[in-house]
Formats: structure tokens, C-alpha cells, sequence
């Protein structure tokens, strides 16, 4: 649905006039973004900066989808630069310290990576619109109540049951403050211009602003589409993202204002992770002479054909399905499910794995999932039309979208997802709150490594998480506090071996109020991580004695480069003052590798993508 903007500028101006303090509440952090950091990002506002201070009194509630009452989205972030522009719901997280006057507020609002990064960079920037309903309803446990620890009571705690304050619901309808992305700004912009950029075979367009493209909108979705705002991009089970154009530099292509001055912060670095549904014991759930999941590997080749709908059943994905010898006759079809290209999620996993150099090489033509998703195909929406994706595939096999993380794992209203989709394989980035719906011994879901390297331990096997063991592909569980020892999480990221990660990012404004607590928030959650919920890799040594000796932090880098179309000299972050340039599918080095090769040679590491 559209949402409405109707009392949008009452209260944004309300909000803008006052930003250091509105209706006795002070905003602290107002983001958008990524749907894979929601979790992480949440936690770390509840937890590592909210509940960690003496004396605070902490609370949240959350919400996603429509309120009924009034049938207008719970939550929504409105760009006013076009009329044509919709509001783009999402999940909402709030947290509050009543225990501050005025009241202290961090929220966090959900969306795609890229659709973060267009509502903070629009000039004018857009806003965050909260449903009055929130006043009096109780949230809806969006964030699992067992990675939510409240410092000063030691327990976790859920969602309140009795709305908001109205101090928290005025504070936070506000131009946001920062964006949470999976992927760099020139990143996110390259990929903005490829979507919208006219449908090309081999993937360097997409299509999406071609006017002339008949399937393009579901009701009530309407507007005149353009090389700066494109058609809906669908899912499978609901849910719509939509590519509009934005400037990182130079004049906004709406507004004609200049482009905002702003930051990156490294946070630290995840994996992607890819898991299946292995509720069919005949299928991707057949058990191996071990009696453990026989599927436990996936080679990127591999990944990019069963993703680009060329290869089709279970025997495809993996030598060990030899189901043959456990007396299963059949071979039964596989259910990709992948991401919106606006998802930082999706860009990451195209870059690092679909859409590298060895397979745009040796598939030129098929080297992305998004291969034969051509809007100007005739079909029928909703049943063989590639938007929302319903491709069949052989042997019975079909490519399905999920739009955000949680449709990706959980799918929408219990319908579809990893998780109510048997013999399913998708991807995420790696959190315990992000795979908890399908995690544990007794949840559907299990991972596997990528060309043979684990993406969460230093093995696949058997394997101890905060205490708890778990068999070979089982996801770990977390409530919180879910510690680690410092220098020891994610080892393979840490290494640099894994080939499917990120460096998550904070985008802000350059200097000034947002840029302070934007950091606060984020050397928060990095101090904290060790101690809290360990599933991240901080980007910066976090050992007080200054000897690194604790948590060392990330030692490794994705080499920089100049995306095609996105101005920008290409610099990595390791030497230079400034980290500039894209990265979604640079080659690995080590820190010290670009420092020595910077001192003997006075330049920094050659930009070589994988």
C-alpha cells in the first residue's frame, strides 16, 4: 500500500525545529537501513547504550506491517523530494531512558540497505512517520526478547505492552539521523544506476526504469516511472522495495540541492551465510553415514547456477546428497530464494559469490541471480511473471523473493521463507537474531560452508556455542548474554578465508550532533560485542590496554575500486585518512600487507576484485 503523507509535515517540522529536544524527549539516533543489521543494530542501542548506564530505566516496542484500526503502516520513512515518490514501510525498533530528562530515544527503522542509504542521502532528507496507534498498542517483539539484555535488572526483556510514551512518539517522527548499510555508498550507488539502467542480458542492467515495461506495478502502486524512480521490485509473499535515484555528490536529480557532506564508521565485519530447510529427510534434509546433514557444502559455482535457475535438484547442490545409497529413490527439486537488488544482503552475495571474476568469465550471460528476470517478458503477475519472482526452474524446482531478512527466513505471515519452504536454500547475513526463527536443534534450518570454509566457526563439525553444543549445521541460539572470548568469533571472516562477508557501515552527516552520537552508538555496540551477542567482528581494536592483546579486532580488507559510473577515487581505509571508493567484491589482503607494501613503495595495494 502507498501510506499516506498527510500529517507528515506538522510533525516533521515539529521534529526538525527542535532536533536536540522535542516534547521532552531527546533524540540521540534516528537510523535506516539495512534489515540484515536490524537485530545487531537494536541490541546495541537497548543493551550497550541504553541500559548500560548507571541508573537507566530502559524500555522498547517494536512493530512492522499495518495497523488495523487504521490500515496505515506502523512505520514508514517518507521522502518529500516527489509527490510520485511512496513511503517505504518497515520494521521499527525504539528504545527509551525514562530515566533521563528529557527522555532519551534511539530508534531504528528497517528497510532495504539501499533504500537506507537513498532516504538519508535525499535532499531535502527524509523523514521517519510513526503510526499514533503506538500510543496504546504493545509491540510486537520484532527483535527477540532473548538478545535484549537490560543491564541494570540482568535479565532480558520483551516489548512493552502498553504503547509508547507520547514524549518517544513525538521524538521520533524526524529526518533520520543516520543510515545502517551492508555495503559502501558508492557501492549502494552503483548498484542504484544498474537496476534502473535499461534490461541488459548480461546483468549490467536491470531494467527497472524502462517505462515501456508492462509488468511493472501491482495496485495500487502507480506513478509515472523514470530513469530516477523505477517500477516496485515484488516479493513471492508481499512486500515491494523501490529504486529511486539519489546523488552522492554534486546536485540531488530531484531537488537540485546540493548533495549532503557525510561519514562512513566501520562497525565490524559479518558473513554471509547460506542456509536450507532440511525438514525433508528425502530431500536437502537426507542424513549422510554420519548420521548428520549429508548437505554441508556449497562451491560457488554451484550458487551461481542453482541461483541463476540453471541447476534445479537436491543432487545438483552437493556431492554428499547421494541419495542413492540411503535408499531414497527420488531427487527432489530445490527452492532458491533470493533477495531484492535493493538489499545490501543481495549485493553483497552477487558480488561475492554470483557475480565474480571467474564466473562472469566463464558465464558472461548468467552470472547473477537476477539472470531472465526481464520485466518486459509478457506474463500474468503472481504466477509466471519474473516480478514478483516465480521462476520455474528444472525438475520442478522455482526461484522465489523475499523482500528484507525476515521474509527471507521466517517469509510473511507464516507463509513461505527458509523457514515454511521444505528443501529451500536462501542467504543472510550472519546473526543470532537473524537466524534464531529457524535456529537450534528443533528449528528447520542449518548452514553450510562456501567452498569448503565455515562461515561461523573455525570448522564444520560439532561445535560449542555460549555453552550449548551443536550438531554439524545446526545455527547457535543466543540469549543474551551470549559471550565470547576476545579475538576469537567468526575466525574464518577474521582471516580472511570465508569468501562471502562485509564491513558494515554507519553513513552520516560529516560533522556535527549526528555524527557523535551516531559514533557513540557504534564504539557502544563494538565494546560491548564480546559481552552481549558475539556476532560480529569489530572493526577496531576494542583492548583498553592499547596492546590489542583482548578483542584485536579486524585485521583484513576488501581492496577499494572505483565503481563504473560513481565518482570516486579508489582508496582503501588502512593508510589513508578517508576510506572512499567501492568494495563489495575486492580481493582480500591483510592490514599489514597494504601498510608494508604502502611504506615501500609509498602507494597502497592495487584495486583487484574477486
Amino acid at each position: 500500500m502507498r501510506g499516506t503523507k498527510a500529517f507528515f509535515a506538522v510533525v516533521v517540522l515539529t521534529a526538525i525545529v527542535g532536533l536536540a529536544s522535542v516534547a521532552n524527549a531527546q533524540v540521540k539516533f534516528v537510523g535506516v537501513g539495512s534489515s540484515a543489521m536490524f537485530n545487531t543494530i537494536s541490541a546495541a542501542a537497548f543493551t550497550d547504550l541504553c541500559s548500560s548506564r548507571a541508573g537507566s530505566d530502559c524500555h522498547h516496542w517494536s512493530a512492522s506491517g499495518k495497523n488495523s484500526g487504521d490500515n496505515q503502516n506502523w512505520a514508514q520513512g517518507v521522502d518529500s523530494r516527489n509527490n510520485s515518490i511512496p513511503p517505504e514501510s518497515g520494521t521499527f525498533f525504539v528504545a527509551w531512558d525514562n530515566n533521563t530528562s528529557p527522555i532519551s530515544v534511539w530508534s531504528y527503522l528497517s528497510v532495504d540497505t539501499i533504500v537506507g542509504q537513498r532516504l538519508f542521502f535525499a535532499a531535502p532528507r527524509a523523514a521517519q512517520q510513526i503510526d499514533s496507534g503506538a500510543l496504546t498498542t504493545a509491540g510486537q517483539n520484532k527483535v527477540p526478547a532473548a538478545i535484549l539484555l537490560n543491564r541494570q535488572t540482568g535479565t532480558t526483556q520483551a516489548d512493552e505492552t502498553t504503547g509508547i510514551p507520547a514524549a518517544v512518539l513525538t521524538a521520533v517522527q524526524h529526518v533520520f539521523t543516520a543510515a545502517i548499510s551492508d555495503v559502501r555508498p558508492e557501492d549502494a550507488k552503483f548498484e542504484v544506476n544498474r537496476i534502473l539502467a535499461t534490461y541488459v542480458v548480461a546483468g549490467t542492467g536491470l531494467g527497472y526504469g524502462n517505462p515501456a515495461n508492462a509488468t511493472c506495478f501491482q495496485a495500487p502502486d502507480s506513478w509515472t516511472v523514470s530513469a530516477i524512480l523505477g517500477c516496485p521490485i515484488y516479493g513471492t509473499w508481499g512486500g515491494r522495495s523501490v529504486p529511486v535515484q539519489y546523488a552522492l555528490t554534486g546536485k540531488d536529480p530531484f531537488s537540485g540541492s546540493a548533495a549532503w557532506k557525510y561519514k562512513t564508521i566501520e562497525v565490524g565485519a559479518e558473513p554471509i551465510i547460506f542456509v536450507y530447510n532440511a525438514s525433508n529427510p528425502n530431500g536437502l534434509g537426507a542424513l549422510g553415514p554420519d548420521s548428520n546433514v549429508a548437505f554441508k557444502n556449497l562451491n560457488r559455482f554451484t550458487a551461481a547456477y542453482a541461483f541463476n535457475g540453471t541447476l534445479g535438484r537436491a543432487q545438483d547442490l552437493d556431492a554428499s546428497l547421494t541419495f542413492a545409497l540411503q535408499g531414497i529413490s527420488s531427487n527432489p527439486p530445490v527452492f532458491p530464494i533470493l533477495r531484492e537488488p535493493l538489499s545490501g544482503t543481495m549485493t553483497t552475495t552477487e558480488f561475492n559469490v554470483f557475480r565474480t571474476t571467474e564466473t562472469l568469465k566463464e558465464i558472461p550471460n548468467a552470472a547473477s541471480q537476477e539472470t531472465g528476470i526481464n520485466l518486459a517478458n509478457a506474463c500474468s503477475l503472481g504466477s509466471n511473471c519474473p516480478d514478483p519472482l516465480f521462476l520455474p526452474g528444472p525438475g520442478g524446482s522455482f526461484r522465489y523473493r523475499a523482500i528484507g531478512t525476515g521474509a527471507e527466513i521466517s517469509g510473511v505471515s507464516n507463509v513461505g521463507g527458509v523457514k515454511h519452504t521444505a528443501d529451500s536454500i536462501g542467504y543472510t547475513f550472519f546473526s543470532f537474531g537473524n537466524v534464531n526463527p529457524i535456529g537450534g536443534a528443533s528449528g528447520v534450518g542449518r548452514y553450510v560452508t562456501l567452498d569448503g570454509v565455515d562461515p561461523i566457526n573455525q570448522g564444520y563439525g560439532s561445535y560449542v556455542s555460549d555453552g550449548v553444543t551443536y550438531a554439524p549445521g545446526q545455527l547457535p541460539l543466543c540469549v543474551a548474554p551470549c559471550v565470547a572470548v576476545g579475538g576469537t568469533s567468526l575466525p574464518n571472516v577474521r582471516n580472511g578465508s570465508y569468501g562471502a562477508w562485509s564491513i558494515i557501515r554507519a553513513v552520516t552527516d560529516a560533522t556535527g550532533v549526528n555524527l557523535t552520537n551516531t559514533q557513540a552508538l557504534v564504539t557502544a555496540a563494538q565494546n560491548e560485542v564480546n559481552n552481549t551477542t558475539a556476532d560480529f567482528v569489530p572493526f577496531v581494536c576494542t583492548d583498553t590496554t592499547g596492546l590489542c592483546t583482548g578483542e584485536p579486532g579486524l585485521n583484513v580488507f576488501h581492496s577499494h575500486f572505483t565503481p563504473a559510473g560513481v565518482a570516486g577515487a579508489p582508496h582503501n581505509g588502512n593508510v589513508t585518512a578517508t576510506e572512499v571508493g567501492g568494495d563489495v567484491h575486492g580481493a582480500v589482503f591483510t592490514d599489514q600487507a597494504d601498510k608494508d607494501y604502502f611504506g615501500d613503495t609509498g602507494k597502497e595495494l592495487v584495486a583487484i576484485r574477486q
